[in-house]
């Protein structure tokens, strides 16, 4: 611990914005996996719950299931229940009401997967900052007393390698969880749009008959 600390003081002030992007990067992460979780984004029960009164007839019935439990997915079936019970039951109508539905929705999957990727790109500038100041500390140290004072010279080229360092060891695992949840996204909202579809035509088929 002693050994990180001494590390952590050495690398400099610009240590400490990275220290905040480091945290702040777990913190997200952490929320995303959460967030992210296909049960909690498309609770298949209450989808098969909600499919099963359809195919009775009872739409009512299956617009209260999809009012009482929350998620993205009920929120887009209860807006297309919704429009059906007000009278608007063709099919291409149902479907520009899920996708106006959709665009309001999917922007709570990406939450603060864009807010990781930032991290990702800013931490190894900050550290490369580190580094360039930390070799300007190295050439002043040569300008002013040459090679008679190796610590000063040993102080920026620590400061240079450290700083850049922890700001890949932040980067590299936020480039990883940035581009995990972007495909998570990508296929949570390809499942969105089949149940949508599965509830429109279910909708749509009964009128036909």
């Amino acid at each position: 611990m002693e050994y990180i600390v001494s590390m952590f003081q050495k690398g400099g002030i610009l240590m400490y914005p990275l220290l905040f992007l480091g945290i702040l990067s777990i913190a997200l992460i952490i929320e995303r996996l959460y967030s992210l979780s296909l049960k909690k984004i498309i609770p298949l029960d209450v989808f098969e719950e909600i499919i099963s009164f359809l195919e009775e007839g009872k739409v009512e019935e299956a617009r209260t299931i999809a009012k009482t439990y929350k998620s993205v997915a009920t929120d887009i079936i209860y807006s297309i229940l919704e429009t059906y019970l007000k009278g608007r039951k063709n099919i291409e109508e149902l479907k520009i009401v899920a996708e106006e539905s959709a665009k309001v929705e999917i922007p709570k999957l990406e939450g603060y997967v864009n807010a990781i990727g930032a991290i990702a790109a800013i931490s190894p500038l900050v550290g490369f900052l580190g580094t360039v100041t930390g070799m300007i500390q190295v050439f002043e140290a040569l300008s002013v007393s040459g090679l008679s004072n190796p610590e000063i010279l040993s102080a920026g080229i620590s400061q240079a390698l450290i700083t850049t360092a922890f700001g890949l060891t932040i980067a590299i695992p936020s480039l990883v969880a940035y581009w995990y949840f972007r495909s998570k996204v990508n296929f949570l909202i390809t499942q969105l749009e089949n149940i949508a579809l599965e509830v429109i035509y279910e909708l749509t088929s009964k009128e036909e008959k």
